[in-house]
């Protein structure tokens, strides 16, 4: 398979469908692709509106192959790409769903590869990511993890990042104040601490993010890593990652489906028992006995997990309630 023919195969995959045999044809053929990558990207960079689904298909594609091949040239046009508002709905989040939340912070690792000023300045920028910058920041929390800068330059970023997201206050600062508490408690940055434990009588905290209950008591238990945890993953897969996504979301409709019909035998069960001639078919229920044991219709889920949050945060249901 030839560069053309793979890239038409990628523009046109559907749904679950994985282009295994054209993701390798990309790979093979990269100095020639990237070009036409960075044209892409540029172009979302523009207008983030004006790509076919076709583009918007390589676009996904190409960019995460930047964390598999670890395509350190790229870290500046990833990082612009990702300089915008990426929560649900947007124009960011259409074209990588998941991966906005689930693979960025890998992207930023691999494609960064130690350049953590460069990942800082992302951080502090006036952009309205929130979970990109995130990501950006458990790169770097990554970088100290594998040694590559120590506590004394971790400490420098930390409190850079911590006066930008005091400087304006909002609703993504608020969210990127939790990330990084709780950030700083796990990698046991106890200088950060009394500042973090003042900043609670402020409601500067997302509570759906991190709990300022959390933040006062200064202490997890002992929890992995995010590289032991695989929330960067050093060697990354773009097929084997996707690959489990697909199967992962296969068993999710294998649950629906088993609940579903485990709904049916309960209502079997239910007719058999109540209907004419049936065990319980004489016995009646007042009112009263009926409202007491009636499950409001308004307290039942209806949210999808990848739909958005009933709460009004703007996060996808699975991000924030479900969590």
């Amino acid at each position: 398979m030839n560069l053309e023919q793979a890239l038409l195969v990628i523009a046109n995959a559907h749904g679950n469908e994985l282009p295994v045999a054209a993701i390798e044809a990309v790979k093979t053929n990269w100095s020639v692709f990237y070009p036409d990558l960075e044209r892409l990207i540029d172009q979302f960079i523009a207008d983030d509106t004006s790509l076919t689904d076709e583009q918007n298909a390589i676009l996904f594609f190409g960019t995460l192959l930047l964390a598999e091949l670890k395509y350190t040239p790229a870290l500046s046009k990833c990082l612009q790409l990702f300089s915008r508002s990426d929560s649900f709905l947007t124009p960011i989040e259409g074209v990588f769903g998941d991966a906005v939340t689930e693979l960025t912070s890998t992207l930023f690792y691999n494609v960064g590869n130690g350049n953590t000023q460069a990942l800082s300045d992302y951080i502090i920028d006036g952009h309205q990511a929130m979970y990109c910058k995130a990501s950006a920041m458990e790169a770097v929390f990554a970088q100290y993890e594998v040694g590559t800068i120590d506590k004394t330059e971790l400490n420098e970023h930390v409190s850079r990042w911590l006066a930008a997201f005091l400087a304006i206050p909002s609703s993504i600062n608020n969210f990127l104040i939790s990330a990084l508490a709780d950030s700083c408690i796990q990698y046991k940055l106890d200088d950060f601490k009394n500042q973090f434990i003042g900043l609670c009588d402020q409601n500067l905290f997302d509570e759906d993010r991190f709990k300022q209950d959390e933040v006062k008591a200064w202490h997890r238990l002992a929890a992995p890593s995010l590289i032991e945890s695989g929330i960067i993953q050093l060697e990354f897969n773009l097929i084997e990652t996707l690959q489990s996504w697909i199967d992962d979301d296969e068993d999710d409709s294998s649950d629906v489906n088993m609940l579903d019909n485990i709904s049916n035998e309960d209502n079997d069960i239910f007719d058999s028992l109540m209907g004419e001639g049936g065990l319980l078919s004489n016995i009646l229920y007042d009112e009263k006995t009926i409202l007491e044991n009636s499950v409001p219709v308004s307290s039942l889920p209806t949210v999808g997990r990848n739909d958005p949050c009933s709460c009004g945060s703007g996060k996808k249901y699975k991000k924030c309630c479900l969590q």
